[in-house]
C-alpha cells in the first residue's frame, strides 16, 4: 500500500525521514528540471526506468519520482492492517535526466533566450541538446484533483443567470455615495 508523504509524516517518524538540508554553498542555483517533467533514472537500482517528478527538494538537491525508488517500511495503523507501507525516497538531481520528447531518450538541457515578437519580452527556454527540441514547462495543476463540490457552492444555472439589469437613467449607487467615491481624499473634520 502506498501513501503520499504528507500522510505518512503524521503516522510515524520511521516512515517520514528528516531531510538533511545542505549548506547554501552546496545547493544548486539553477534548476533545469521541475515538477511535472518526464525523467529517466540514469544510475541506481531503478536505472533505465522513467517516471514523472512529483516533488522537488531544492534544499537537498533531490527530486521524488512517482513510483520509483520505493522502500518498504513496517508500521501499524488503521489504514494498513498488514503493517507494510511503501514510500518513495529522494533521488539526487544528478541521477536523473530529462527525456527528449522527440525520441524518448535521456538528454542534457541547454537554456537559450527567446524573445516574443509582439511584446519583446525575453525568457530563457529549455532545449534538448541532441535534437534541439523545445521542452515546455508543464503547469502544475495537481491542486485541482482535490476540488470537490460542497454544500456552499453556487449552482451552475444560478451563475449563468443575469442578476443585474442596468437602467440608463439611474446611477448604480446613491448620489452621496457616488460623490464620496469620486472624491476619495475628502477629509472630514
Amino acid at each position: 500500500m502506498r501513501f503520499h508523504r504528507s500522510i505518512l509524516k503524521n503516522v510515524n517518524s520511521r516512515v517520514q525521514t528528516i531531510e538533511k538540508v545542505l549548506p547554501k554553498r552546496l545547493q544548486l542555483k539553477k534548476w533545469n528540471i521541475i515538477k511535472g517533467d518526464e525523467v529517466m533514472i540514469v544510475s541506481g537500482k531503478d536505472r533505465g526506468k522513467t517516471g514523472t517528478i512529483t516533488e522537488v527538494s531544492r534544499k537537498t538537491n533531490s527530486v521524488f519520482v512517482r513510483g520509483l525508488k520505493l522502500v518498504a517500511r513496517t508500521i501499524s495503523t488503521k489504514e494498513t492492517p498488514s503493517g507494510k507501507v511503501q514510500k518513495e525516497m529522494p533521488i539526487h538531481i544528478s541521477n536523473v535526466a530529462l527525456i527528449d520528447p522527440t525520441n524518448g531518450l535521456p538528454t542534457k538541457i541547454k537554456l537559450a533566450p527567446f524573445v516574443y515578437p509582439d511584446t519583446k519580452v525575453k525568457e530563457n527556454r529549455r532545449y534538448a541538446v541532441g535534437s534541439g527540441t523545445y521542452i515546455p514547462k508543464k503547469p502544475d495543476l495537481s491542486y485541482q484533483k482535490d476540488w470537490r463540490d460542497g454544500e456552499f457552492d453556487t449552482d451552475p444555472d444560478v451563475v449563468t443567470k443575469a442578476s443585474f439589469m442596468p437602467t440608463p437613467d439611474l446611477a448604480p449607487f446613491p448620489d452621496d455615495l457616488m460623490r464620496e467615491i469620486k472624491n476619495r481624499y475628502k477629509r472630514h473634520y
